[in-house]
């Protein structure tokens, strides 16, 4: 694929940043309804509930979103053939995965899900296969660089999530079931546009082809562990507080989590658009990017984490209520490790762009077992506070096992990739004005 000049580039990340910031905005408020309404218990629950599907989505997608990008990109191969395959799979996975969730609910869900009716889970249970789509097919669209729907899907899904959630909530006067129910409904709704826009790109059907897919699972499967252990390393921390201490506590605990939500879409958002750009690229071509880019990253994700230290305790308590200020310790303790975490989330895009997951795979596990380990140990005893310095200590230890890799792969110096310099400041205003040109363009031409 013709490779985008950086002006445009530039405008993607910006295009993606405004997107994800218009998600904080609606997100918040989702969580400052939810939490208001619902009150600490049934917010704790209703975070659990809502984070279920993702959590059993990630234990069976087998990497396939990654190995999607990977092969439109790297190998050529049919954005039809494809997404007709993830089709197959979408339907395949989910039968798979709700069946064995059914059998096995006393063992798996049911230690964490302790205060929620059957029913409620039973309610949060059918996105999974809309959760599926989203992971598969939004891949599709990144590899073909269609960052416009990528963004209009989680912008509308944002906006919709918290129109419906305040409507039911004030209509049926702070119903846990209403609150799940109308995010289920918007989950569905946002997934099935997805499709449509995938179609618009590469018409499928339901169809697999054998080739491309023995080669997307073999590839995933390098993947796999590694989104994984990413995953549960990022959200074990709440099913331990839900299985140790109370969905009060969780509750508490996923306030502090939203408020430094923001810090993290900057470098979600930079590694969204450079993996395709890297996985497109020569060896020597991708390191030079990513080193470039990890310098940007960890300078915008500093300087957002020093305004957080200033003012996300006073923010904290106005929009979610005083009743919340527990949340405002952890939140505190986070913010060293979202620090770690961009540089990680960057990384891990490198070695993932050329084949290279099993750096991936030994950060993560490594991280996931410090994790694990230090959870055990701290939620017992410190409560929420413990699971946020586990958190920083163990994203530390998987960014700096990656950044001694890249470094010794890259033959770039940890000043290099690390440390803003004087030069890529100074390339800020020219970038902008290449990007504030195309977007003049691109306006002229849609008149």
């Amino acid at each position: 694929m013709k490779e985008k000049p950086s002006g445009h580039m530039l405008l993607d990340i910006l295009g993606l940043i405004s997107s994800r910031l218009m998600l904080v905005v609606f997100g918040l408020g989702t969580g400052i309804i939810t939490a208001r309404l619902l009150g600490p218990h049934d917010r704790g629950l209703f975070t659990v509930l809502l984070l279920l599907p993702q959590t059993l989505v990630n234990l069976a997608k087998m990497g396939v979103a990654q190995a999607n990008v990977f092969y439109i990109r790297k190998r050529g191969a049919s954005v039809a053939t494809v997404a007709s395959n993830s089709l197959v799979l979408c339907i395949t996975v989910s039968v798979v995965l709700l069946a064995t969730c059914y059998v096995g609910r006393d063992w798996f869900i049911a230690p964490f899900t302790k205060g929620a009716a059957p029913a409620y889970v039973l309610l949060a249970l059918t996105a999974v296969p809309f959760v599926l789509i989203e992971s598969y097919f939004l891949s599709i669209l990144q590899a073909v660089e269609n960052f416009r729907a990528y963004n209009l899907q989680s912008v509308y899904k944002a906006v919709f999530s918290f129109v419906t959630i305040a409507v039911a909530l004030l209509a049926l006067h702070g119903r846990l079931w209403a609150a799940l129910l109308s995010q289920m409904l918007v989950t569905a709704g946002a997934n099935l546009w997805l499709l449509y826009q995938v179609r618009q790109v590469a018409p499928f059907g339901l169809r697999w082809d054998g080739t491309v897919g023995r080669g997307t699972l073999e590839f995933g499967a390098k993947s796999y562990l590694q989104t994984l252990a990413a995953h549960l390393h990022y959200r074990i921390d709440i099913y331990l507080i839900a299985y140790f201490l109370s969905p009060i506590e969780v509750a508490f605990y996923s306030i502090a989590v939203n408020m430094t939500n923001p810090i993290l879409q900057i470098s979600d958002a930079i590694g969204t658009v450079i993996f395709p750009k890297l996985a497109g690229s020569s060896d020597v071509d991708a390191h030079a990017r990513t080193a470039i880019t990890c310098r940007h990253t960890l300078f915008a994700t500093i300087l957002a984490a020093i305004f957080y230290a200033g003012v996300g305790s006073q923010a904290l308590t106005i929009l979610y209520g005083d009743r919340y200020a527990p949340a405002i310790r952890p939140m505190l303790l986070m913010l060293p490790g979202i620090i770690m975490i961009s540089l990680y989330q960057i990384l891990t895009r490198n070695f993932t762009s050329r084949n290279r997951q099993q750096v991936n795979i030994v950060a993560a596990v490594l991280a996931l077992g410090v994790n694990l380990s230090l959870n055990v140990l701290l939620i017992p005893r410190f409560g929420i506070a413990g699971a946020a310095l586990s958190t920083a200590v163990s994203y530390t230890l998987a960014a700096l096992l990656l950044l001694f890799v890249f470094v010794r792969e890259s033959g770039a110096t940890v000043r290099g990739t690390v440390v803003i310099r004087a030069t890529d400041l100074a390339s800020y205003p020219r970038m902008l004005a290449a990007a504030g040109s195309r977007l003049r363009g691109a306006r002229g031409t849609a008149r």
